[in-house]
């Protein structure tokens, strides 16, 4: 049987100028030119010319840039090294 809805995590990027995020998030900091959040174990910082949140949902977070010029994802570790 199909599924009707996303349940498990995704990270999509459409033309260089969208990004949709499906999953357990957590938001830090936005300003005109860049956006950082933690997701699903990933620490991510986007910086483009310009930064648009459109969807802050519970599971989904929808932003368009202009001009992208970079996406920072570096893996969060915890205390003992485990992932």
């Amino acid at each position: 049987m199909k599924k009707l809805f996303q349940t498990d995590p995704l990270i999509e990027i459409v033309n260089n100028n969208q990004l949709r995020l499906i999953g357990s998030y957590k938001f830090l900091e936005a300003s005109e030119q860049h956006c950082s959040f933690i997701y699903e174990d990933f620490s991510i910082l986007i910086k483009a010319n310009r930064v648009h949140i459109d969807v802050l949902k519970e599971v989904e977070f929808i932003i368009h840039v202009e001009n992208l010029l970079s996406i920072e994802m570096k893996r969060q570790v915890n205390d003992y090294g485990k992932i």
